[in-house]
Parts: structure tokens; sequence; C-alpha cells
């Protein structure tokens, strides 16, 4: 699962840089303010070594999508969370990918109130159900030979005996 998060540039962080076990790296943070609700968010992003090139073409004050892992680890007793972006785009330039509420809606305009989605209904599938067909044997039942009582002595058998078996 993808999450984005789209948003104006707010603050770029001074690149911060160090040497590990696997060698140098550098990591560059920035802020972004979201635009997509009553209420906007501040976030802070992490870049790491080779996307940071792709953060300087952007200027404070720019729309960005941001495509996020979100992650926390424990360290003494204590746990960090840490955002890092692994993909950023001009959301101008690119369509949102479709995925639900409330990414797939489109953004407030800047300046512009927020408003709520309006809720459509949703369309129910059309199914066509089969009509099922009995098979022959059973479309017209025969109806069961009626047992005929009458009055005693009227069933009795032919050779002449009084009793019926």
């Amino acid at each position: 699962m993808d999450n984005i998060v789209e948003g104006r540039i707010i603050q770029k962080l001074d690149v911060e840089s160090g040497q590990s076990a696997r060698g140098p790296w550098q990591k560059q943070n920035f802020i972004i303010e979201t635009v997509d609700s009553q209420y906007p968010r501040k976030i802070c992003i992490g870049l790491w070594t080779n996307q940071i090139p792709t953060l300087q073409s952007y200027q404070i004050g720019d729309m960005i999508r941001a495509y996020i892992n979100i992650e926390s680890r424990e360290f003494n007793g204590r746990w960090y969370t840490d955002i890092r972006a692994w993909k950023l785009e001009n959301p101008a330039q690119v369509p949102m990918p479709q995925q639900g509420m409330p990414y797939g809606q489109p953004m407030a305009q800047p300046g512009m109130p927020y408003a709520q989605p309006t809720a459509q209904p949703m369309q129910q599938p059309q199914y066509q159900q089969q009509q099922y067909q009995q098979p022959q044997q059973y479309q017209q039942p025969q109806p069961a030979p009626q047992p005929t009582f009458n009055a005693p002595g009227a069933n009795l058998p032919e050779d002449g005996s009084d009793l019926p078996f």
C-alpha cells in the first residue's frame, strides 16, 4: 500500500551527513503543509542520499506529492518514528492514483474553503440471473393412483372368498 502525502513545501532543512559501516550517507528533511482538509497538518519528511537531488528541483511554496514509508523503532526504551520519501512528484503534472478517501478525492484550491465530497449512491452491479429449468421428467408430475374404498365386500377377490388375503 502506498502512503501518499500532498502539500506545499514550507521549509527545507539542512543536509545532514555521516559515515556508517556501509559507507557515507546524507539525509535532508523538509516540511510540507497539507491542504487537503480544513485543518492543515505539518509533516516532516526525510530523504536519503539518492533522493536529495530530486528535492533540489522544488522551491519553498511549491506543491509536492510525496510517496512515503512510515516506520517506528525502539532505542533505549523510547520509540522513534521516521517518515521517508521514496518518490517525489509535482501533483499538477501527474494525476492522483485512485485509491479511495481521502487521497483519491480532488484537493481544495489554495484560498478556497474545504468542501466535503458529495456522497454519491453506490451503483449496484447488474447481474442477470438465469431462470432454473426443471428437467423434463419433473415438469409434469403424474398423479398417483388413488385407492378406492367402497362398501364392505366390494373389493373382494374374484374367487368368491370373503377374505381379502
